[in-house]
């Protein structure tokens, strides 16, 4: 993770804790973000010096006054300067309020900020973050599978700036990609997820990278030779040459949508065989832009 991410993703959790009315302790801080206490006192005296933090000894809080208000301005500005509001849509102050105040469970895990170059699944995120918030179950289905499903969210994480949902179905946990919904209803029933459900979901949210899923692509004869000459796809591995000159490849991806640029760039010569939700995904978003011309 690069510097800048790292130290935006430890001011983050630090103005979480803060809004949430916790007092931080220095060396608590320090131990568990692996840095030194000079680093820790640097965050709280000069980056987030702008907040209103009240402090005795090596301890800091946020002035009482402050709490849940999480559309000052103050706070505004640093999640602005995170990178933090460019993860939500436009009318962000809503989702920016659930994310450091929740009313009840949290709804959002940002473990980055990154920014996402596909935002296409954003319009997931107000009615995803409502039925978290109400603890209401969801009906959806995935691109590639027109069946539906109910679904009880858990809650929404972004890792690496791609927004994935977490969640169960049938007793079973998951976490997937926000850009593989293709329909989303909320339901009137409650979601009930037990202790021993949510310790599974969160082992794995803290994973160090979320699960990969393996794509494989057919690229033509035409551009074939760029594919031999050098690794364009994430983890790109060779499966076969085919006999029309085509050759068919292998990459494994967390996100599906990862895979987009790349696809678009290269059409028509870029095929997906595999999952057939990837293709769908393509398929959505050559209409959208026909649409539009």
């Amino acid at each position: 993770m690069a510097e800048h991410d790292t130290l935006a993703q430890r001011l983050g959790v630090i103005l979480t804790k803060l809004n949430s009315g916790q007092r931080l302790v220095i060396s608590e801080l320090a131990d568990e973000f692996n840095v030194s206490a000079r680093t820790i006192q640097r965050d709280l005296n000069r980056r987030l010096a702008y907040l209103p933090l009240e402090r005795e000894g090596q301890t800091y809080w946020l002035d009482p006054s402050y709490l849940g208000r999480a559309t000052t301005s103050a706070i505004l500005r640093l999640c602005e300067q995170l990178g933090a509001k460019a993860l939500f849509p436009d009318d962000h102050d809503t989702l920016i309020k659930l994310w450091l105040n929740p009313t009840s469970s949290p709804v959002f895990v940002l473990t980055g900020f990154q920014l996402d170059e596909d935002d296409g699944h954003r319009q997931w995120l107000k009615p995803l973050a409502k039925a978290i918030s109400q603890q209401r179950i969801i009906r959806l289905s995935w691109c590639g599978e027109p069946a539906e499903q109910e679904v009880e969210p858990y809650i929404l994480v972004n890792k690496r700036g791609r927004w994935l949902l977490a969640g169960a179905r049938a007793g079973t946990p998951f976490i997937e990609p926000l850009s593989k919904i293709a329909s989303l209803q909320q339901m009137d029933s409650p979601a009930i997820i037990d202790e021993a459900l949510q310790r599974q979901l969160n082992s794995l949210i803290e994973q160090e990278a979320p699960p990969t899923h393996e794509v494989v692509i057919k690229a033509a004869s035409p551009i074939a030779h760029e594919f031999k000459l050098r690794n364009i796809l994430p983890e790109q591995a060779l499966i076969r040459e085919l006999e029309d000159g085509s050759i068919l490849l292998a990459s494994r991806v967390f996100d599906g949508a990862q895979l987009l640029p790349v696809i678009k760039t290269y059409l028509p010569h870029l095929e997906v065989i595999s999952p057939a939700g990837l293709q769908a995904l393509v398929k959505r978003d050559l209409k959208a832009l026909l649409n539009r011309m």
